[in-house]
């Protein structure tokens, strides 16, 4: 009985010294300047947070202060989540758990602050045990006695060991199988006991009520991240067409998947309260799937950025949009970098060893990545040197192609036969590049030839109209223009013809060379001459040659394009396309293609 009073006395002189402390609003710090020390710290600040968790008051000022001192007195540094409430209070409550069962005349033991100044020591342990105070020896905490990363890290390990022992004081409930299978913060405890008691039986490391709950939270969140991804893009099948501004569908959908895992981690950490290796590994998958939607965010918000500064530029024709799509690109790729080390640090990870790995692996990290930087700089000059942009028309070696777009490791190239190739961006910029969008005006030559038996007057008649027609034409520079009799040939008389054409768009430069063609062609029938064509004998049979009917036919088919003011050249107008598109039956009916695709 004595013995039983002799244990009680302590504890109730702790709890009158914590009432009164709060009472009078003092809030002691606690004192780990020993072992002895930080052990009176800790039992007696984990005593007033447990006592405030089993009344479902864990939010009151008084438990969060103890719940603060507590965390003074552990090296946490080991601990992953070490920032949630439910992974440090597990770890209070096994240590507890752990302390209460072992001989009460070892707590008496920790040396004090004068023994540790008169020893120097840096550790103490608790006999028998692996649970270690020790002295910090760098960081905030120096000099500091904790209990150390190790302990805190194998507390489940110990609690399973001494589970059997009873405890050094009167006998107790079980905190930690209490704490087991009570929900957190959000939830009532007399909620969770209502249920049927099976629900309340452990199945591996959890309750069944929170195997459930884990699984209705898992199968809630993967309709609604269905939901938002669905409502992104019915957004911008809505709206987008009103221009760039409102094309954030896909921006609003990643806000609300972000969101969706923010209030799941909620309902898991402060609802749930999963514990142990569950715990870990759900929140781990939650924190990676929010970081991974929230780089997605991110780079979508800066993509869109983009878009609309590129739009705004005269819809990307002053400025290269690839430019500002990789600029964006880059300060996203910084941003989630910057994301990725917070979220390393608040998952309770250190980042120096990752920082000091770089800096040791640095160099062969850099080998390894050298073709992609080489890439990267040489995308990057091809941006800086403005030689090509987004949808030139290029001719790079041998080959013509329009330029798709310029990454930062490789630019993709249109070729005419409308095939994708893919070129690294350290040989494409070793290429000599004929950018053919740049021309200020383009060349048009070609050689006239006229029969033989055209006589001198006629071709200086022709010679003098074809110049005249190039020279009243508006669109062809004034100079140089050459129209010269060159030589004779095997079967004509040659006549060279050469202009500039004031254009750069290649539809633009054939619709006028055609409608010069085509006057140069008037010239030479009005003054009677007519076009050569190889000397070579062919047998040909009169009824194939073009009636005068035919000729009439023709010549009136011109004069009621005219007349009409529907003349086809050099293109069809935008009704008239409209009209006969797919007017064509295809495949024919006699056509191989058809048979194929009936069977």
């Amino acid at each position: 009985m004595l013995s039983r009073i002799s244990t009680l006395l302590p504890c109730i002189f702790l709890l009158l010294v914590s009432n009164v402390t709060f009472a009078n609003g003092n809030f002691n710090l606690a004192n780990t300047s020993s072992p002895r020390n930080t052990l009176e710290s800790f039992v007696l600040h984990s005593e007033i947070v447990i006592d405030y968790w089993k009344n479902e008051q864990l939010s009151m000022p008084e438990a969060q202060h103890a719940y603060t001192q507590v965390m003074r007195t552990l090296d946490l540094s080991l601990v992953p989540n070490r920032t949630r409430t439910v992974v440090i209070m597990e770890r209070i409550i096994l240590l507890r758990e752990v302390l209460d069962r072992i001989d009460a005349s070892i707590h008496e033991n920790p040396p004090n602050f004068k023994q540790v100044n008169k020893t120097g020591l840096q550790q103490w342990r608790f006999a028998n045990t692996d649970i270690v105070i020790a002295k910090q020896l760098h960081g905030d905490k120096t000099d500091q006695f904790l209990f150390s990363a190790s302990t805190i890290q194998n507390l489940s390990r110990w609690y399973r060991t001494l589970a059997l022992l009873p405890y050094n004081s009167d006998e107790r409930n079980d905190d930690y199988q209490d704490f087991l299978r009570s929900p957190g913060p959000l939830f009532s405890k007399a909620f969770i006991e209502s249920f049927p008691p099976y629900m309340n039986q452990l199945h591996g490391p959890l309750p069944l009520w929170q195997w459930c709950a884990v699984l209705g939270v898992v199968m809630i969140c993967y309709f609604l991240m269905t939901l938002s991804f669905l409502g992104g893009k019915h957004w911008n099948s809505r709206w987008g067409g009103k221009g760039v501004k409102w094309k954030a569908g896909y921006i609003f959908s990643h806000i609300g998947v972000v969101g969706i895992l923010l209030m799941a981690r909620k309902v898991i950490d402060d609802g749930i309260w999963l514990t142990g290796s569950v715990y870990q590994v759900f929140t781990t998958v939650f924190i990676s799937a929010q970081f991974l939607f929230l780089s997605l965010l991110i780079m979508s918000i800066f993509n869109y950025l983009a878009d609309i500064y590129a739009f705004k530029k005269h819809n990307g024709k002053q400025i290269d949009s690839s430019l500002i799509t990789v600029l964006a690109r880059i300060l996203g790729g910084i941003t989630i970098a910057i994301l990725a080390i917070y979220v390393i640090s608040y998952m309770g990870f250190s980042i120096s060893p990752i920082i000091a790995g770089f800096g040791v692996s640095g160099l062969a990290i850099a080998l390894a990545i050298r073709p992609l930087l080489e890439n990267v700089i040489n995308g990057l000059t091809l941006y800086a040197d403005g030689g090509i942009k987004i949808g030139e028309l290029c001719r790079y070696g041998e080959n013509l192609g329009t330029i798709e777009s310029i990454g930062l490791r490789s630019t993709r190239i249109r070729t005419l036969e409308r095939s994708l190739i893919t070129i690294p961006n350290s040989e494409f910029a070793n290429i000599e590049i004929d950018n053919l969008e740049r021309r200020d005006k383009r060349r048009m030559e070609h050689i006239l030839r006229l029969r033989s038996e055209t006589t001198p007057e006629q071709l200086r008649v022709v010679i003098v109209n074809v110049r005249r027609v190039l020279l009243r034409h508006p669109i062809i520079e004034a100079e140089p223009v050459r129209v010269r009799l060159m030589g004779v040939g095997e079967y004509s008389i040659n006549i060279n013809v050469m202009a500039y054409i004031c254009c750069r768009d290649q539809e633009e430069f054939m619709a006028v060379q055609e409608d010069l063609l085509f006057a140069i062609i008037d010239q030479v029938d009005i003054v009677g001459a007519k076009i050569a064509h190889s000397t070579q004998y062919q047998l040909v049979d009169k009824a194939d040659m073009p009636t005068n009917e035919q000729k009439e036919e023709a010549l009136k088919s011109v004069e009621k394009w005219h007349e009409d003011q529907n003349f086809p050249f050099p293109d069809f107008n935008a009704e008239y396309k409209y009209e006969i598109k797919d007017t064509i039956i295809y495949p024919a009916p006699s056509s191989a293609v058809r048979r194929h695709t009936m069977t």
